[in-house]
């Protein structure tokens, strides 16, 4: 069993020298032994960051998108070797060999739209065009032949969002709350809409000339009709962390396509679906301007961290390097 007593004195000092600003929870067996929230939901508003405060998690997302291709998939709905137009024909201007197993495992060839320069004048570009982001995202280069490589790519989970609304005929927000959040009673996750009220949602915060200041919102947030990424708090992402070892949402086989290792990442880190996959841990993060959020999950000692942070003034490694020698020493 981790012990409390060392990881409050870990997080005693993590504190005093990095001004922790967000929410942390470790569990073990599905029992909580540590959480803590620090620093402030807003500063210039002197709100303190608690528990059930909300943050983006970005990219950490995708981990909820493939579990509900995974149930689609269980469901006989969508089939993980077929080609995305079967299911949405818009997509037929994509390689014809790409397959959804390509897009969920980063293998696809299809480039990272966050790698697109001037992203933020690109979308406004965009908007004021009245243009569309799917179209946007299928005239983007293809860097190699599907499955001839691994190269992350947040364009072929949109494009799994915007499929599965087509096969659900539900708008993203509604497609994971039915299939994946409200089965896991995860009442405090949804479709992250930063520009619209959302009682308890920290603002995000990075350092601008030396200074902490409001961060700007993801630069793709503009597109709110498009499938998006997700808020959550670290309380109801123990509830997900729980259901990766007690398996409520699919059969074990089917879930263990999710911690499959399918393309080499770096030796010897490789990706599944929606979880990079470590020798003895797997793990996803996400960052945008403002917020930082990862999860990491050690299966053989069933412990699970959840870090949410709406600062970016640090690497969340720094914590996760303390932790490790305490979980997997």
């Amino acid at each position: 069993m981790v012990s409390q007593k060392e990881l409050t004195s870990v997080f005693a000092s993590l504190a005093q020298e990095h001004d922790l600003s967000g929410s942390v929870l470790i569990s073990q067996g599905g029992e909580v032994i540590f959480e803590k929230a620090y620093g402030y939901a807003s500063r210039q508003l002197k709100v303190p960051n608690v528990l059930q405060t909300k943050f983006h998690i970005a990219s950490m997302s995708k981990m909820f998108i493939a579990m509900a291709a995974l149930i689609l998939y269980e469901q006989g709905l969508l089939e993980l070797q077929e080609r995305p137009a079967t299911y949405l024909p818009a997509l037929a201007a994509l390689d014809e060999k790409i397959t959804l197993h390509h897009l969920l495992s980063h293998t696809s060839g299809l480039e990272e739209i966050y790698d697109i320069s001037n992203l933020h004048f690109e979308m406004h570009k965009l908007k004021n065009e009245k243009g569309e982001l799917l179209n946007y995202l299928l005239k983007l280069p293809q860097l190699f032949r599907p499955g001839e490589g691994w190269h992350y790519s947040s364009t072929g989970y949109i494009l799994m969002g915007y499929l599965m609304e087509k096969v659900t005929g539900l708008a993203f927000g509604e497609l994971m709350k039915r299939y994946v959040l409200t089965p896991l009673s995860m009442t405090d996750t949804g479709h992250d809409l930063p520009r619209r009220i959302n009682p308890g949602r920290a603002y995000g915060h990075t350092v601008k000339n030396g200074e902490l200041s409001n961060a700007d919102n993801d630069r793709l947030s503009l597109f709110e009709e498009a499938p998006g990424e997700l808020y959550s708090t670290v309380q109801d992402l123990k509830k997900w962390c729980d259901a990766m070892f007690d398996c409520p949402l699919v059969s074990p086989q089917t879930l263990k396509l999710m911690f499959t290792p399918y393309g080499q990442v770096n030796p010897p880190l490789h990706y599944g679906y929606g979880w990079f996959l470590g020798p003895h841990f797997r793990m996803h993060g996400g960052a945008t301007a403002g917020f930082l959020a990862r999860i990491k999950q050690y299966p053989a000692q069933k412990v699970s961290i959840v870090l949410l942070f709406n600062s970016d003034h640090m690497s969340l490694d720094v914590i996760l390097d303390a932790l490790d020698p305490l979980i997997d020493g």
